[in-house]
């Protein structure tokens, strides 16, 4: 499929409330069939339509779709009102459209089909629910007028979109379109990927508002078409005029399916040999027709090729900001390489350089290209950037690949890494103690830059972790000949100071003596063991870039024995059976070609050890749900299935653990197993082993509807369960896929799709919801590299709040005696639980118990007990059980806990939680009320839970409100309730805030397409923000401004200095109204950060601004942002609903400061997220 991003104009923006106008449509096709395009093209208009048909929802109260083509007449194939659904319109497409021949007259055909189609009769539906639209497709130059006949059909409200191909005029499809819906495409056959752009670009047309052209962004890309890329090209192509022709065909389809403009995607072309000639830079590679002819100018360089010295001159020349490189901007940066021959100069060290900077480099090979040297210069894994082709004739048929590898490459820099790293970092919060020690090569002569890399490296891992002494806890050992202890395991007890001992590792240089620094970091390891009684994973970390010089299998074995898992990462000359001796299991060895290559393995090696503890509980309900169509092929159905089964060898599988079933699908779907049929690996494995390929085509929304009865109980699955669902194909749907699989994760379902490179990726998208939920490679042997990612999202979901950090907690225990021992085990239990969830510490979270029955009895205050395991071991003993059920005394006592003498932080400002859990009638009802508003009015949430015959009224009148408590039939039900009351003591803690000093300025949209109620949303959004900061004139000042195309100061920095009152001021703003213009907002937003402003900039406070918006904005944002940043301002964004990824990525300079929600609503699961990275900084944060 060729990967044509056409998304150039996209007018739904901006400024149209995304919950008004019209949904659906009637649409009528009207199709050239002129001699102009040709009988043999004919067919891929047709497959166009098919697909079209296919992907709108056609139904009585949705889409119509009418069809007609057209030469020198129009003919009319059926009509809005002839079929009712898809199947009998793709019947007619399939026996009756036929190819008709002659000239073009559009002009004449655009009458026809007004006079056919948008008569008020044939229409019969009001327009301004079922807008008309005309889809024209031309493919050359009219022989008549088109502006009179296109200019009646606006006028009677139907909406033109122009579709030109091969030699279609310019003019004449600008002439057609409803500004701004004209679109080019190069060739026929490009028409089959641009089907996928067309199904938004219809639903763009139904939202379009005529006269509301100041509203629509002039210029819109999508991530997946905004980058930097520069074709480097070895042009001593051997005398073969054949060989240039398929390079520069390659390079003209490559072009001609992105999407190139100013701020879309730039493409550099630089040709070499021993000489090196810039065809164009950057910064004019914006003009696709340029870029095109700039292609067909290409000629050949004799010449030996110096591919070393070409890669350094990109390098210094072409990604430089002077020349048009974005890289400031957050734009990613692409090198491709294209040669036949082997280099004759060192490629490695600037392949290293131009990687360095941030540049990803694919390199494709062809004919006697060196696959080493290839390999030296890709980015890492080789496997996915190194492409080798046996002659330039291949070219075209690998151009699809390419792009969708580029295409890739894109959508991971913009949305996929940093959403990953945030998934691997909630699941690494599972990992609350370990011991960990970093062994670190320092032999050689000192490689100043090498030796930091490793050394950065070294630091984001243990950025990942909670580092405390009670926590996880590292240490370091530098080796060469000899080692040095650089620092013994419980010397740092935090981050900060941890990082700062890494970045102070001086190299010491000398030879390689790995195997008597295992056996000196093995001693350090056991001394770390006993210290924390042998209960806590050990873990070793060896950083190699040589062959040790003596024995390693020795101190290796030892360190397995002691149950110490040990992770080898080579660099360079390292010995790949060394490495494999060390770990002693191939799946903790890695292996980079160079240093700079370090960062790129990161997240394995933090995901190879928290997978242990993630997924130590893990119980999920998973269904495959696996295409079977004729496109797969029995070899890789064999593949699919290896696959299937290596993922359920990754689990444990029970009834009480991890339960897969499996659907297969084609144009049927047949069931294989339910959930509950197999309770082991081997079953499973057998099972699937047993599994019948079907054929045929592909209809994946009709599996997805199916597929759905499986995650019901009478399929086998477990209420309160997490559910997912793996999807595996290799084809585009033919069928609506939105739908059912929005249903679906309506229902809880967590969707994966798995696609190889034939699957639509756009398609997988609307599956998962998401970009990071979508695994898509380029066959199905990389499918084993994807499998421990897939397990690990499993294994620990994200959450909405995963572990509670800031908090004072008491429990309020009934031991009346209506609660047997067994029923007091299992409310232990369910107390037990929610303080596993907690960071315990004094600056943490604290607890504090009372339990009661005739009379209370503190078992501990807020201040005793200091740790976890404190808490836990208390809560554990045997509570003396009896007497009658006096609440109100109970809950009155408690607040004597809640006073600072106590160990209460209600006077810093931590939030207080009282948790009461009864399973009876009050004896002292009547006092209940006043008693619990008592508390409640000091600030202290009441969370009320109600066993058996406890009254849900009383429950009320402790809790305040319905969401505050929750009531079960029995004690078993605690089990059932606890996800939900740990989120609400969750989502009320304080996050961890690891910078005593912020200003902070919110910048918030009030443009048109937020509607009122949104707008409110967003102001409870950012109050709640404000509650989770220590605001003071001295510690956090908060400021704010509000924006559309006009700008709005609201308060400055400092002027008001209470959580409260800060929060009142948010709720009394009021909207403003307008377009979208984020750019000017930047600039005008700067002068808050001034210390006449109450900035405190130039005292070394960390200065933070966070954009909200719903939006794209219809002004540049970009260099507003770059002079912000480079100001010194740290720059958040959330994007709310419909936005493009890259332009807040533009706004913060960096993927991992975006942040992007479906909806309002959906503001208070990413707050906590939010307040953490303010207070990181930028940092790398493992606290959840």
């Amino acid at each position: 499929m060729l990967l044509i991003l056409f998304l150039v104009i996209i007018c739904s923006h901006v400024s149209v409330n995304q919950n008004s106008g019209p949904e659906f449509a009637d649409v009528v096709f009207l199709v050239d069939s002129s001699d102009h395009l040709g009988v043999k093209s004919f067919p891929f208009v047709k497959t166009f339509i098919n697909k079209m048909i296919t992907s709108l929802p056609i139904e009585a109260n949705k889409y119509r779709v009418a069809l007609a083509q057209y030469s020198d007449k129009l003919h009319s194939e059926f009509q809005l009102n002839t079929f009712k659904s898809r199947n009998p319109m793709l019947n007619h497409l399939k026996k009756n459209f036929l190819f008709m021949g002659g000239s073009l007259r559009i002009g004449n055909a655009l009458q026809e089909a007004h006079r056919t189609y948008f008569s008020g009769l044939a229409n019969g539906r009001d327009k301004k629910l079922f807008p008309p639209i005309l889809v024209v497709l031309a493919s050359a130059e009219s022989e008549d007028a088109v502006e009179e006949a296109a200019k009646a059909l606006r006028k009677d409200g139907v909406r033109i979109i122009s579709v030109g191909l091969q030699k279609a005029s310019e003019e004449n499809l600008k002439a057609m379109a409803t500004a701004p819906f004209h679109f080019r495409l190069r060739s026929v056959r490009d028409l089959s990927a641009f089907s996928q752009n067309m199904t938004r670009i219809i639903k763009d047309a139904v939202q379009y508002k005529e006269g509301a052209s100041d509203d629509i962004v002039a210029q819109v890309c999508q991530g997946t078409s905004v980058a930097d890329v520069v074709f480097l090209l070895d042009v001593s192509i051997n005398g073969s005029q054949e060989n240039l022709d398929y390079l520069k065909e390659f390079l003209e389809e490559s072009v001609s399916a992105l999407d190139i403009k100013e701020n879309c995607m730039r493409i550099g072309l630089v040709a070499y040999s021993n000489e090196i000639n810039v065809i164009n830079s950057l910064n004019r590679g914006t003009n696709k027709s340029e870029v095109l002819q700039y292609i067909q100018n290409i000629s050949p360089q004799a010449g030996e090729a110096y591919t070393g010295a070409a890669i350094e001159m990109i390098r210094k020349e072409v990604f430089r900001a002077q020349n048009g490189s974005r890289k400031n901007q957050g734009v990613p940066q692409i090198a491709v390489l294209v040669t036949h021959r082997p280099s004759e100069d060192n490629v490695t060290k600037a392949a290293i350089d131009l990687r360095r900077q941030g540049v990803t480099i694919f390199t494709m090979g062809i004919e006697g290209a060196s696959d080493i040297q290839l390999e030296k210069i890709a980015s890492h894994p080789s496997e996915l950037y190194v492409s080798k082709l046996e002659t330039f004739s291949h070219l075209a048929a690998h151009n699809q690949t390419f792009l969708k590898k580029l295409r890739k490459q894109i959508t991971h820099t913009v949305s996929v890494f940093s959403e990953r790293t945030e998934t691997l970092k909630s699941g690494c919060v599972d990992t609350e103690e370990a011991d960990i020690y970093l062994l670190i090569d320092g032999s050689g002569s000192p490689q100043a830059t090498d030796f930091q890399e490793m050394k950065t490296f070294l630091s984001q891992i243990v950025k990942m972790f909670n580092i405390a002494p009670q926590n996880v806890r590292v240490g370091a050992v530098q080796y060469a000949d000899s080692w040095d202890l650089e620092f013994e395991i419980s010397k740092y007890t935090n981050k900060h100071d941890l990082v700062k001992a890494i970045e102070n590792i001086r190299q010491m240089g000398g030879s390689t003596n790995t195997g008597a620094a295992l056996n000196f970091t093995l001693g350090l390891l056991q001394k770390a063991k006993k210290q924390r009684g042998n209960r806590v994973p050990c873990h070793l970390i060896v950083l190699t870039n040589g062959m040790s010089k003596d024995s390693i299998l020795e101190p290796a074995t030892r360190l397995r024995e002691e149950l110490i898992r040990v992770y080898a990462i080579g660099v360079k000359e390292a010995n790949q059976s060394q490495l494999q001796e060390i770990a002693g299991e191939e799946k903790r060895v890695y292996y980079v070609h160079d240093f700079d290559a370090l960062k790129d393995i990161r997240n394995q090696v933090v995901q190879e050890i928290c997978t242990e503890e993630a997924c130590k509980e893990m119980k999920a309900d998973i269904m495959f749900l696996v295409d079977s169509s004729g496109s797969i092929g029995s070899e890789n159905f064999i593949k699919m299935k290896t696959f299937m089964k290596n993922l359920v060898n990754k689990t444990q599988i029970g009834a009480d653990q991890v339960q897969v079933g499996v659907v297969q699908f084609s144009n049927i779907n047949k069931e294989e197993f339910q959930l509950n049929k197999y309770v082991s690996q081997r079953e499973i494995s057998d099972a699937i082993d047993q599994m019948m390929y079907i054929g045929d085509t592909t209809l994946t929304g009709g599996a997805l509807t199916f597929v759905s009865q499986y995650f019901s109980p009478i399929k086998g699955a477990r209420p309160n369960v997490r559910k997912f669902l793996i999807l595996i194909t290799d084809g585009e749907a033919h069928d609506v896929v939105k739908g059912p699989a929005v249903a679906l994760r309506q229902e809880g379902v967590t969707i994966y799709s798995v696609g190889v490179f034939g699957a639509n990726v756009t398609q997988l998208e609307e599956i998962s919801g998401k970009r990071e939920m979508v695994f898509y490679v380029e066959n199905f042997d990389i499918l084993q590299h994807i499998g421990d990612d897939l397990v690990f999202g499993i294994c620990s979901p994200r959450e909405e709040c995963k572990r509670i950090e800031v908090l004072d907690v008491v429990f309020v225990i009934d031991t009346s005696g209506s609660i047997n021992k067994d029923q007091s085990n299992t409310m232990k239990d369910f107390m037990i639980d929610l303080v596993k969830k907690a960071n315990v510490g004094k600056n943490q979270v604290q607890f504090g118990a009372l339990r009661y029955s005739d009379d209370p009895e503190v078992l501990f205050y807020l201040h005793d007990l200091g740790t976890k395991s404190e808490v836990i071991s208390v809560l554990q003993n045997e509570l003396p059980l009896g007497g009658n059920t006096y609440t109100a005394k109970a809950l009155d006592i408690s607040g004597q806990m809640f006073t600072e003498d106590r160990g209460s932080r209600l006077h810093r400002g931590v939030p207080q939680v009282l948790i009461v859990i009864t399973d009876g009638v009050s004896h002292d009802a009547e006092k209940l009320n006043a008693t619990a508003k008592a508390l409640r009015d000091r600030g202290i949430l009441v969370l009320a839970v109600g066993i058996g015959e406890a009254n849900p009224v009383e429950l009320l009148a402790m809790a305040g409100s319905r969401d505050k408590y929750f009531f079960v039939e029995n004690f078993g039900g605690l089990k059932g309730i606890l996800s939900n009351v740990s989120a609400s003591v969750c989502n009320t803690a304080q996050v961890d805030c690891e910078v005593e000093k912020v200003d902070l300025v919110f910048l918030v949209d009030g443009s048109n397409s937020i509607d009122q109620e949104d707008f409110k949303k967003m102001k409870t959004f950012l109050a709640s923000v404000v509650q989770d900061f220590d605001v003071s004139v001295n510690r956090v000042r908060i400021g704010m401004a509000q924006f559309s195309d006009t700008y709005q100061p609201e308060f400055p920095l400092g002027k008001f200095t209470g959580k409260q009152e800060i929060s009142l001021q948010i709720e009394n703003i009021t909207q403003i109204f307008g377009y979208t213009r984020i750019g000017a907002a930047l600039q005008q937003v700067r002068h808050y950060f001034r210390p006449d402003m109450g900035s405190r900039i130039n005292a070394g406070t960390p200065q933070v601004l966070l954009v909200i918006t719903d939006g794209q904005s219809q002004d540049d944002v970009a260099q507003a942002a770059e002079d912000l940043r480079n100001k010194g301002i740290d720059i958040y964004s959330v994007g709310i609903g419909k936005v493009d990824d890259q332009q807040l990525i533009q706004i913060t300079g960096a993927a991992n400061k975006k942040l992007t929600v479906h909806n309002f609503d959906e503001l208070r699961k990413i707050k906590k997220r939010i307040v953490r990275n303010i207070c990181t900084q930028g940092g790398e944060s493992s606290k959840y």
